[in-house]
């Protein structure tokens, strides 16, 4: 084999080598999106649902299904078992965002997608809380729950 053959194929070896080594520095992910941590002030549940509960009560009672007097007795039922704490990272949802998004869910049959542009929260957050909002939900309300079989 001939010495420039050989130095050819020792600098493309050297070359990938060297492509092999750098690897590609991953895009900073986004913690929150900017959007969403405008939740607080412009969310659904900062605007839309104060409007629509001081202004159109009966608005209300048809957006969520329930008026805002039996929204309020179901919140003080279901908050101690929902509430999470705040950590250094983030804020934390409040249960009463929780069960708004839960009873809009269950009043309507919306996407997930189309709650999280309502109310401002991630996909994978309602994912995660709604099982724990339901469950929540049964025990508050399981003296006036019968199930025949």
């Amino acid at each position: 084999m001939s010495t420039e053959l050989t130095y050819a194929i020792l600098n493309v070896i050297s070359e990938i080598i060297k492509l092999r080594q750098t690897k590609k520095k991953k895009q900073k992910r986004v913690w929150i999106k900017s959007w969403i941590q405008r939740r607080n002030a412009l969310g659904a549940s900062s605007t839309l649902m104060r409007e629509l509960a001081s202004e159109d009560p009966d608005s209300y009672c048809n957006f969520l299904r329930i008026n805002e007097d039996m929204f309020n007795i179901l919140l003080k039922k279901v908050e101690n078992k929902i509430i999470k704490c705040d950590t250094i990272m983030r804020n934390a949802l409040s249960p009463k965002l929780k069960l708004e998004i839960t009873l809009r869910d269950l009043a309507t049959g919306d996407s997930y997608k189309s709650l999280h542009y309502l109310y401002r929260v991630s996909v994978s957050a309602i994912c995660r809380f709604l099982p724990d909002v339901f469950e929540a939900i049964y025990e508050g309300l399981k003296e006036y729950i019968q199930v025949n079989f």
